[in-house]
Parts: structure tokens; sequence; C-alpha cells
């Protein structure tokens, strides 16, 4: 029995080893960790590396423009008749003019020698001859230029030598669209930096006030145990009592209502993290707070340099002034030297070559004034894109002020509150004492209690409120991994404290 015990324990231990719990293998989750796994497996990410790929193949495409196109065209023919060219009407005027010559040389030469001109029949006799002679010499005159059935496969090269700057402007904007997508990436990667970092700290957030609540509760539930003490005493009112059973009760769904929060937000972390759900996220964290040292104009400059929207609008810029450069190429010839080969000649007529080459100018002179209007039309969006950029600018350094303004304003915030907080936990501890002596009410206590929790949660939310600006002003400047490096000090400081 013993040994049959001691097998099973090996067994479940063995079991244990090889195949964990779930809930032995999770591990705490660190802002660090969140961002590196929201960047590894975000769907929005994978979006945009796709698009940056597809638009390095699109680059590749536009160097293929500078280069010789070669084709292939092949066909197999039937033709309802031979293409024949029939010269037998010239043939036939030739031979009668050769019969009347000899002719009238055979009845030159018979009077020449003294002889009698020839007779009609004479004439007749030496035209006969002189036909069927000629008509033996002279081949026929029908010359096929093409088989009923034919084949025909020629090699065609194309190589553009001048175009009016249209292949450069081409290349120029596939090289800004891939410019532009790259950019788009690193703000989509921004963004979820951004929204990580805001999840990440809501959910520290509603755990140090889920924390709160507890602690409240727990208080609630003392002051109603000695409130119930007393009444059984006969020193205090059955209405304070009532009082404490209220109190209670509100700590409770307070509690539950946080705590439900801090489930929605754990699920919303999880899904930018590209997880099913956030069941097996544990996070163990906690607000506290580390200044931030870069000044106004530090930060306003490198969103200036950096910000991502403003380096897509530059992009968009260098777009419209290829477009510009590619217009105004129509105005321009276009040069092009070109050559063909015949891989069938048995099937060429004497009219075909069977190669050529050449250079070919094609210049559009006259368009019904379609190009001049596409050339402005392509001048006035590069003004407007100027604009845009201009607009952009002082938006992005309005946005910088804003936040940087809103975590001054809740850095000092959480500063203020330091003393409403010490003030507030000193009178729960002298009110708690006043109670139990009979000086002060159930009310008293409750009220002091309410005040030193509204202190708490509003030190930990004025601290959420300090990083979440943090990290929207580290957005705006194209740098939102530098609150990691500042939260990190955060931790840091604390262990060495």
């Amino acid at each position: 029995m013993r040994q049959r015990t001691m097998r099973s324990l090996i067994g479940g231990l063995s079991i244990f080893l090889l195949f964990p719990p779930r809930m032995a293998i999770c591990q705490p989750l660190t802002l660090d960790g969140a961002v590196e796994q929201a960047l590894r497996k975000n769907e929005r990410i994978s979006q945009y590396e796709e698009r940056v790929r597809q638009k390095e193949y699109l680059n590749m495409e536009s160097w293929g423009n500078f280069l010789p196109s070669v084709n292939l065209a092949a066909s197999y023919n039937h033709l309802n008749d031979p293409l024949e060219i029939n010269l037998e009407p010239i043939r036939q005027a030739m031979i009668q003019l050769q019969s009347s010559n000899a002719v009238e040389l055979k009845n030159l030469g018979t009077i020449l020698a003294g002889g009698a001109p020839l007779t009609a029949a004479q004439r007749a006799a030496v035209a006969a001859g002189a036909t069927a002679q000629l008509n033996t010499a002279l081949p026929p005159f029908t010359e096929t230029l093409k088989k009923q059935d034919y084949k025909v496969a020629s090699l065609i090269g194309v190589q553009p030598l001048f175009l009016g700057g249209k292949l450069y402007a081409a290349k120029q904007y596939a090289s800004s669209e891939l410019a532009s997508a790259e950019i788009e990436l690193k703000k989509t990667k921004n963004e979820i930096i951004q929204e990580t970092a805001s999840q990440y700290f809501a959910v520290v957030l509603l755990q140090d006030v889920v924390r709160t609540r507890k602690d409240v509760l727990e208080g609630m539930e003392r002051h109603r145990h000695d409130a119930q003490r007393l009444r059984a005493e006969g020193l205090i009112a059955t209405h304070q009592v009532l009082r404490a059973e209220v109190a209670v009760a509100e700590a409770e769904r307070n509690l539950f209502d946080d705590q439900n929060k801090l489930e929605l937000a754990l699920v919303a972390l999880s899904t930018t993290l590209g997880l099913d759900d956030g069941s097996d996220l544990t996070v163990s964290d906690s607000l506290i707070f580390h200044p931030m040292r870069e000044k106004l104009s530090v930060v306003a400059a490198q969103a200036a340099a950096g910000q991502p929207i403003l380096l897509m609008i530059d992009q968009k810029k260098e777009a419209a002034s290829m477009k510009f450069a590619a217009e105004r190429a129509e105005f321009l010839p276009q040069i092009a030297a070109f050559g063909k080969y015949e891989m069938y000649p048995e099937y060429l007529s004497a009219l075909e070559p069977r190669w050529v080459v050449g250079i070919q100018l094609n210049w559009s002179l006259f368009s019904g004034m379609k190009h001049y209007a596409k050339l402005e039309a392509a001048a006035h969006l590069e003004r407007e894109v100027d604009f845009i950029r201009a607009d952009a600018g002082k938006k992005v350094t309005l946005f910088v002020n804003k936040n940087y303004r809103d975590m001054e304003n809740s850095a000092n915030r959480y500063e203020r509150l330091k003393a409403n907080l010490a003030l507030a936990e000193e009178d729960l501890k002298i009110t708690n004492g006043r109670f139990q002596s009979g000086l002060a009410t159930s009310l008293d206590v409750v009220d002091a209690e309410l005040i030193l929790e509204k202190n708490i949660i509003e030190s930990r939310n004025s601290l959420f409120e300090y990083y979440k600006a943090m990290t929207d002003l580290f957005t705006a400047s194209g740098s939102p991994e530098k609150v990691l490096s500042i939260w990190n000090m955060k931790e840091k400081t604390n262990d060495h404290q």
C-alpha cells in the first residue's frame, strides 16, 4: 500500500514537472515586455510591414524602366487564299511587243537581202514562232508573298533613350512612396507603443484603485464591527450602526465596479498585445513618480524634426514634385532605340526584312491643352502640400505644448496632494480614536475614510495622467519609447530606496 502511494506521488510529480499548470508559467508582465509583445504580434504592424514590402517591389519595378524591354510575339496564321502578286498582263504585253519587233526585223532583213516583203501569212508564222519562244524563255509573273498557312515569331526590343525626365521622376516617386511607407510603419509602431503604454498605465492605476477600495472596505467593515459592539454596549444609537452598514455596502459596490473596469482594461491590453483575452495577464507594478527632465523647447525641436506625420507630408511633397516633373516631360520629345528580329525567315516575303534596328522619336505638338492643364494642376498640388505642411507643423507644436503642460499640471497636482494625504491619514486615525471614546459619530469616521480614499485615488489618478501625458508628448516628438526609460528609472529609484 505504501509503495503504491509512493508510486502515485512520483507519477503525479513527474506529470507536474513535464506539464506544469498554466498559472505556474505565467510571469508578471512589465511595460517593456508589453511593448515588445505588441510590436511583435500586433496585426496593424504586420499590415504596414506588408505595405513596406509591397513598396519595395514597386521601387524595384521603377528601376526596370531604365532597362531595355524585350518581347517575343508569335502566332500561327491561316489565310482564306495565299497572298500573291500576279503580273501576267505585263508579261503578255512584253511578249506581244517582242513578237512584233521580231516580225518587223525579219521583214526588214528580207527586203535588205533583195527579197519581197513578208506576206500576211509569213508575218503570222514569224509572230507565232517568236511568241512560242518568248513564252518558253520568260517565267510566269506570279509571286506568292504569303502561303495560306504560315508562322510568325519576332523578338522586339525597345531601349528608352530620352523621355523628358519622366523615367527619373517615376523612380523618385517610387522611392518617395517607399520612404513614406517606412515612415508610416514607424508611425504605426509609435501609436502601438503609445496605446500599449496607456493601457498598461490604466491597468496599473486600476490595480492600485482596487487595492485602495479593498483597504477602504476592510476599514469600513472594522468600523461596522466597532459600531455593532458599541451599540450592544449601549454607547451609540442604532442609526450610527445603520450608517456603517450603508458605508460597507457602498464600499463593496465601488470595489465591484472597479474590479470590472480592471478586467476590461486587461482585455483591452491583451487585444493590443495580440492575445486572445486578458485572463492570463498579470501585472505586478505600481504608479511611482519620477520627474521628466527634458525641456519643452527640446521636445518641440525633436517633434519638428522627427514627427512621422510631418515626415510623411515631406515625402508627399517630394511625390508632388515628381508628378510636376512627369507632367512637364509631356512637352519634350521622347526618343527610344528599337530592334526587331524574325525567327522564321522561310515565311517572310521579299518585301519583309529578317531584322531591323532604328531610333524612334515621338513628340506631341498639340494635345488640346490637356498637358498644360495637367502641369498647372501638378503645380497647385505642390503648393497645397506646402500649406498642409505648415498647418500640420503648427498643430504638432500645439499638441506638444498641450501635453507638456498637462504633464506639468499632473505632476504639480500629485506633489500638492501629499499634504492632503498626510492630513487625511492623521484625521482618520484621530476620528477612529474619538469614535472609540464616544466623542465622534459613525458619520465622522465614514467621512474621514472617504476623504482618505478620495485623496489616494486622486493621487494615483494624477500619476496616471502624468505618465499618459508624457507618453503622448514623446509620441508627438516621434520617440514614444523614451517613456520606457523614465518608467524603468522609476523602478530603479524605487529599488534603491
